[in-house]
């Protein structure tokens, strides 16, 4: 028995879903980018049609030329780390949360102690990123961490639902097993 789920995330047997930070949560980030980008490209023909780098005209474009390698630079280095190294993966008793590149660094919560979760949708990630959102998980028993945040999920209602009923089910049985035993 197999699912897909957003981001390619692939679900087996009872429950073992995986998935990862989803490139659409940087749309509105690329968007700030851009006008960042024209406001610079636009400053630089305005000085240079008005007249005002007559003798900086080579130092200036390449400074505004500097400007938008190292801007663009960061944003696409931000962009492959983030998509290329969060990874998230939900069984039927654990989350799990994996980052990094060099240093790689997993945060792990098991469902039994997770006492509440929310969903976080701002209207840029509705509108702009393509409706991406963020979740948090509330653990208070977790010694590291009481709060575990995923972001930048596609379709993070279905993941929502999907850890909301693993931490029910779990629960459930926990229950039988305790009352039966």
């Amino acid at each position: 028995m197999s699912a897909t789920m957003p981001n390619g995330a692939v679900s087996t047997g009872e429950l073992n879903v995986e998935w990862s930070y989803s490139g659409k949560a940087m749309r509105a980030q690329m968007l700030l980018f851009v006008l960042i980008s024209l406001l610079l490209v636009g400053g630089g023909l305005y000085a240079t049609v008005a007249g005002r780098l007559s003798t900086y005209y080579l130092s200036a474009w390449f400074g505004i030329v500097l400007c938008l390698i190292l801007l663009w630079g960061y944003y696409y280095g931000l962009y492959f780390y983030r998509v290329y190294t969060i990874r998230y993966k939900l069984s039927a008793t654990h989350l799990y949360a994996d980052r990094g590149l060099f240093t790689q660094v997993r945060d792990t919560t098991e469902l039994i102690h997770v006492d509440d979760v929310q969903l976080r949708q701002t209207l840029f990630d509705r509108v702009v990123n393509g409706g991406v959102g963020t979740l948090i998980i509330f653990a208070a028993a977790d010694k590291t961490d009481t709060k575990m945040v995923l972001s930048g999920i596609d379709k993070p209602q279905e993941i929502f639902e999907h850890l909301n009923a693993a931490r029910t089910s779990l629960r459930a049985r926990r229950a039988i097993l305790a009352g039966g035993g």
